[in-house]
């Protein structure tokens, strides 16, 4: 797993010109460049400075933010040495055609602000063919490495190269050269009508983890074998040999660009096959025509769902680079082990149906046509099927929800919650006797008590023998009640009915609880609420006064007047008290 400082690098990747070492997994690498080449002395070439220029292309896409892969050619008119051949020139110090494809994979530092500087290593194809007679030539793999740098100005990068190529056959050869040229990063969702793609953190970088569809930067890794139906044009070496149709094998690799439904891939074969010429040049033909090509394509893939996975058709097109080796044969024209090779272009169709994670079986069908082919044109066709691995990918990173950590990924230690705030103070108490300040304030005291008179509320009335309604002067005491008890409409009052002693304890039970009742009704009927009185009868239970006479009966028939509760901190006099 590659390591998060990947992911910050990605934040900071410019959507244009590649002037950063970092860029979002999925980034396209279109560029030019001219080049200088110091050949091997091996080759027999002049090397001086003058016959060293040449000029090339360079196509890739990146894998992770500082890892990109990427193929390109190059072609340097060049001359053989002074007093030399080259191969079967009749010329002497002729021209010579010499071509390059190289693929690496190359890794760009992250510098701050400074130009990104980038190394690679990979593999290269040379190939060199004379200017006269029959177009042939000689090519040898080997291997390639690179150091350089970029520089970014207003959605472009210069972009400067120092290269070593190794090719170990034949003795061994040392080629050098340099690179410069501008590189751009073309939005391909952008130039197509979707939307521009943003600048994205991207999680941890997972090559193989559960995935239902390719990702930005997913890289697609594969082999296959293939049927080649070869045009009748197709080699045609000295003595007009050219390969039967047959099978051959090859592989691919596959980067998917920021918008996942576009892949740029190149992939290469070789398919040996006898000679299907027809006899001639009393046997001095080659006995097998050998044919490999290299091609690179931008494809286009279309999703479906089958047996719940996601698969793909494919439409594509690009170039292609064929060669066909001559080997066999003897006598004058027929050079054993030259060459003959074209450039064209390359179209594809195919599926990738998704068999398992990651894996996919993937059949093609490929058209190679060669427009410049000598003696004409030719066109060859291939039937491919495979099996293709999707390594890696960039997956968006799922970012912090907390307040405030928004922009950090949800993976970062810094992404806790946030320590729940402090419990509001309380509110202060109030000061019970003055709501208007609280209750630790040196005023907050209680005030002084009043000393109230409460016979005008406790006064009693009295009756007549035997009698329940209210008198004239019992009436007077029940008006001074009445202020008093609206100036204290939370106070309750118990009316106790009494009676003298005549009578049996039954009769005076209830007469005493009449006489409350009346006076109840007449504090209820000059606006007091009924709910604010309870009623008892003592009968001659209470007497006040013991002597059996009149007076003394009179002090006895009475209503006693209670204060059950004040409702409030004190009583309020009323104001014509």
């Amino acid at each position: 797993m590659l390591r998060r400082s990947w992911t910050v690098c990605a934040m900071t990747a410019l959507l244009l010109g590649g002037s950063a070492a970092a860029q979002s997994p999925g980034t396209l690498l279109v560029g030019g460049f001219g080049t200088w080449t110091h050949f091997d002395s091996k080759w027999n070439l002049d090397t001086s400075f003058g016959n060293s220029w040449g000029y090339g292309g360079r196509v890739g896409a990146f894998i992770a933010p500082n890892w990109n892969l990427e193929a390109d050619a190059s072609y340097t008119p060049a001359q053989a040495a002074a007093g030399t051949r080259f191969l079967n020139s009749s010329v002497t110090a002729g021209d010579v055609k010499a071509s390059a494809l190289a693929a690496r994979i190359v890794y760009s530092f992250p510098v701050g602000n400074l130009p990104s500087f980038h190394i690679g290593a990979g593999g290269v194809l040379e190939n060199f063919r004379n200017d006269d007679g029959p177009d042939a030539g000689v090519y040898q793999f080997g291997a390639n490495g690179l150091a350089g740098f970029n520089l970014g100005f207003g959605g472009v990068a210069l972009r400067v190269d120092g290269l070593v190529n190794y090719l170990p056959s034949n003795g061994g050869k040392f080629d050098f050269g340099a690179q410069a040229g501008l590189q751009f990063s073309p939005d391909l969702s952008a130039m197509f009508g979707g939307a521009t793609s943003n600048t994205t953190m991207w999680a941890p970088y997972m090559w193989w983890d559960q995935m239902d569809a390719p990702l930005p930067g997913t890289v697609e890794l594969g082999g296959f074998a293939q049927w080649t139906w070869f045009d009748d044009n197709a080699g045609r070496g000295p003595t007009g040999a050219r390969p039967k149709d047959g099978l051959g094998y090859g592989g691919r690799v596959g980067v998917f660009l920021s918008d996942p439904r576009w892949e740029l891939e190149g992939d290469g074969y070789y398919s040996p096959q006898d000679n299907d010429a027809a006899p001639c040049c009393s046997g001095n033909q080659p006995t097998s025509v050998n044919a490999h090509a290299f091609a690179v394509r931008l494809n286009y893939n279309f999703p479906f769902r089958l047996m719940n996975r996601q698969s793909q058709f494919i439409l594509g097109a690009g170039g292609t680079r064929t060669s066909y080796k001559f080997e066999g044969g003897t006598g004058a024209g027929n050079i054993d082990g030259t060459y003959t090779y074209n450039y064209g272009g390359s179209a594809l169709a195919g599926i990738r149906l998704a068999v398992a994670n990651r894996t996919a079986l993937r059949v093609d069908g490929v058209l190679d046509y060669m427009p410049n082919h000598n003696p004409s044109a030719n066109m060859n066709i291939h039937v491919r099927g495979g099996l293709s691995f999707l390594l890696g990918g960039a997956r968006p990173e799922v970012m912090c929800t907390y307040a405030g950590l928004e922009s950090i990924p949800a993976s970062s230690p810094n992404c806790v919650a946030p320590p729940p705030p402090p419990p509001p103070p309380p509110p202060p108490a109030m000061c019970q006797y003055n709501s208007n300040i609280r209750a630790d304030d040196p005023a907050c005291v209680a005030p002084p008590v009043a000393m109230v008179d409460t016979t005008a509320i406790t006064g009693p009335i009295y009756f007549d023998f035997d009698k329940s309604t209210i008198r004239s002067d019992a009436a007077a005491t029940l008006d001074r009640k009445i202020p008093w008890l609206q100036a204290n409409p939370g106070m309750r009052i118990r009316i106790e009915g009494n009676a003298d002693e005549r009578g049996s304890d039954e009769y005076n039970l209830a007469l005493g609880q009449r006489r409350a009742a009346s006076a109840k009704r007449y504090l209820v009927d000059h606006g007091i609420a009924a709910d604010r009185f309870d009623l008892v009868s003592y009968g001659e239970e209470r007497p006040v006064c013991t002597e059996h006479n009149e007076a003394c009966w009179q002090q006895n028939r009475r209503d006693d007047f209670r204060i059950v509760t004040i409702g409030s901190d004190r009583i309020v006099i009323p104001p014509q008290e």
